[in-house]
């Protein structure tokens, strides 16, 4: 009871601080719905003090009509608890699908999940600037848990997709895992939100759709440290932009086939976590921008290296990806005013170190899954290859293995 106590009198100081200040990129979702609300151009607004454009597909400013209407302070208070509940919600989900699910049910552990998730830079950046991508990654996992509830299986893919385009990545792979329909829903969702945006706001959904979604310069200097992406990085190193050269379209394109193999491989080894991680991770390396705030896929990513099921020295590559996290040296750099194009040496390793870390994780993951392994027998052992895949992964989720002994049940 007192751990309860403890942790419920953290948690509504952080929703006072989260309420007071200012959440700037919540400041700029609710500058996109007074701008829907007004019948303002919405990509010619910027946020005064800081030159800061709204980014994201017209729906998204749609959505953020109400929060427009609420006073600042009381909008920053119901967006924190909202993230905060979110996240929550997402610990849980990710605990549950890595087997992890009894660091629950015990105070001290609980409290140290907390204390871990909060740390991590991706996370403790969304909550400082009012960011959207914790409930968008709860709505992707709940799709891919195969959630109960009115709502077709693909729908909350396809709306997360409407709002920010990065979660359409899971498009391919829910028809690379055999999950047609859902594909086929998202798909569906996805075109009908932007549809009914089009409907609403024409001149901002033909201005996005034709102009701005192709422009990645339009969201921020890809240069700037923040962006940990592969175009983030081939920029740095080259010192110029690339996002338009064609051999970095097939450097992207390749990572991405490869990526997704290796999700699809997990899928096929009744390991869906896995799968979902590398298929995420795989999203933010070739999205031209991958703010670090952006890396919330790191949370199923140490929880695949980390439970019962991880791959050979995952505990301790999960430990080595938290401390990087937590301390996110990337930001010691000199930043801003493309100072990065100046780094050399060791900076171009810490400066971006969150792809670094990525890659090692997608090549370990990949050697984990395709290593060959004997068929499992409790579930009638492993489908043909490239058949089946959706079933396995289901089977998986619905009828996890027996829970290993409470002595595993640590992220240490």
């Amino acid at each position: 009871m007192a751990a309860a106590g403890s942790l419920g009198a953290a948690l509504l100081v952080l929703i006072v601080l989260l309420a007071l200040g200012t959440r700037i990129d919540l400041a700029v979702y609710r500058l996109g719905g007074s701008a829907f609300l007004h019948n303002l151009p919405l990509y010619d607004q910027v946020m005064p003090g800081t030159g800061l454009p709204f980014t994201y597909p017209p729906f998204a400013a749609i959505l953020f009509g109400p929060f427009a209407v609420l006073p600042k302070t009381a909008a920053q208070a119901v967006w924190g608890i909202i993230l905060l509940a979110c996240l929550a919600e997402l610990t849980r989900q990710v605990l549950t699908a890595a087997r992890l699910d009894g660091l629950m049910t015990r105070p001290l552990p609980l409290t140290a999940v907390a204390a871990g998730v909060l740390l991590m830079e991706p996370v403790r950046s969304n909550l400082a600037y009012g960011q959207i991508n914790i409930p968008l990654i709860l709505m992707i996992i709940l799709d891919l848990c195969r959630r109960t509830g009115p709502l077709p299986h693909g729908a909350l893919i396809g709306a997360a997709g409407a709002v920010k385009l990065t979660p359409l990545i899971f498009i391919p792979y829910l028809l690379c895992t055999g999950r047609r329909r859902d594909a086929g829903v998202a798909a569906a969702t996805f075109t009908a939100c932007s549809a009914a945006a089009m409907l609403i706001a024409p001149s901002d959904s033909t201005r996005f759709w034709t102009r701005l979604a192709l422009d990645p310069t339009h969201v921020g200097g890809i240069a700037y440290a923040g962006n940990q992406s592969v175009t983030g990085v081939l920029t740095r190193v080259t010192r110029h932009p690339v996002h338009d050269a064609a051999w970095y379209r097939v450097v992207v394109l390749s990572i991405a086939i490869a990526g997704l193999a290796v999700a699809m491989a997990a899928g096929r080894r009744n390991e869906p976590l896995s799968g979902w991680s590398a298929c995420g991770i795989t999203g933010l390396l070739v999205s031209p921008i991958s703010w670090t705030h952006h890396w919330l896929w790191v949370l199923p990513a140490l929880a695949t290296l980390a439970g019962p099921r991880r791959p050979r020295g995952g505990r301790l590559a999960a430990l080595g990806g938290f401390t990087l996290l937590v301390l996110s040296p990337l930001w010691w750099l000199p930043n801003e005013d493309d100072r990065e194009y100046r780094w050399h040496g060791w900076q171009l390793v810490i400066g971006n170190s969150y792809v670094i870390a990525a890659v090692l994780f997608l090549l370990v993951i990949g050697v984990h899954v395709f290593r060959p392994h004997a068929p499992a027998g409790r579930h009638g052992g492993q489908t043909a290859a490239g058949r089946g895949v959706g079933r396995t992964e289901r089977t998986a989720l619905t009828h996890p293995a027996p829970r290993v002994p409470s002595s595993t049940m640590t992220l240490s």
